[in-house]
């Protein structure tokens, strides 16, 4: 949920008016009435929250068309943009006076950090993308601690190296473009680390020689398109059976048989998943992480606007 009652409150007493849709919490268990209470307007239909509101908040962009909401100009659109899958829809967006604000783009720094829901929200996905692969694996490759290589030593990254501790798994291998990153690798529980290079010897060396039963892909930097680490060449490599988890697939994916939002199996065997939203299999945990920064973000943008006379 975008925003929680607490986060509603805070909202609430900085004397800003809040409206939610109703029902729109209770798949993370909050009911309407905790919205109430916290000083928001529960409305019938999510065609008023855009009407009403000059700033609207998500989680990620809507499944619905947003030409079917009545949007103004002067809008503020605040959550996941997904900026690289919908530059063409933002761009036309802000041609009509609607601005989108990107947590996917906000900054990684102390001065930020109230902001920064995509580092709460890549730890969770990188532990809920392992375990969601490791679901995926045939029973054979489960009677023994499952091989996995995790590309990318950003959040994400460390959080899937870190989950195969809760599975008893192998150690797993991760793969980072950096030697400074080998420290956090081996503190979060990785067995090997693999310092790649921009021709991907040294991970194509790594699948040859590890044979790995789930590849989690989270290698991207933010704001800049994900890097193409998984060519043919690579899944060649896999083992029939072996699952790719790819969590960047909306920033371009990590690798080039990823579909947005689909499990496909290919002709090798191999299985490549992706869905989007993988911290909503821990829904309350993030929403209250989701809805802090999302809170704080309204708070700036508000007292940023113009005074109106």
């Amino acid at each position: 949920m975008a925003l929680t009652p607490e986060a509603t409150r805070t909202l609430s007493t900085a004397g800003l008016e809040v409206v939610v849709e109703e029902g729109a919490g209770q798949g993370a268990g909050f009911a309407d009435a905790a919205y109430r209470a916290s000083g928001a307007v529960v409305v019938a239909d999510r065609a008023t929250v855009f009407e009403r509101a000059g700033i609207v908040v998500w989680v990620k962009p809507p499944a619905f068309a947003l030409d079917s909401m009545p949007l103004r100009a002067g809008t503020t659109l605040v959550g996941f943009q997904d900026p690289h899958y919908r530059r063409d829809e933002i761009d036309r967006l802000r041609g009509r006076g609607i601005e989108s604000v990107a947590f996917d783009w906000v900054p990684r720094d102390a001065a930020t950090t109230e902001f920064d829901a995509l580092s709460t929200m890549s730890r969770i996905a990188g532990a809920v993308g392992y375990a969601e692969g490791r679901r995926l694996l045939a029973a054979p490759r489960l009677t023994r601690p499952v091989r996995a290589l995790v590309l990318g030593c950003g959040v994400a990254g460390l959080a899937a190296v870190a989950a195969a501790r809760t599975f008893d798994d192998e150690k797993p291998t991760a793969v980072g473009n950096r030697l400074a990153q080998r420290a956090a690798a081996f503190e979060a529980g990785a067995g090997y680390f693999v310092p790649n290079r921009d021709d991907n010897a040294a991970l194509l060396e790594s699948l040859a020689t590890t044979r790995p039963d789930l590849v989690v892909c989270t290698a991207v930097h933010r704001g800049s398109r994900a890097p193409r680490l998984l060519e043919q060449e690579a899944l060649d490599l896999l083992g029939s059976g072996t699952v790719v988890v790819d969590l960047v697939a909306k920033a371009g994916g990590n690798c080039v048989a990823t579909v947005a939002d689909k499990t496909v199996t290919l002709p090798n065997g191999v299985v490549v998943t992706h869905r989007s939203n993988y911290p909503a299999s821990r829904p309350v945990a993030a929403s209250h992480a989701y809805g802090a920064a999302t809170a704080a973000m309204v708070l700036r943008i508000a007292r940023a606007a113009p005074e109106v006379p």
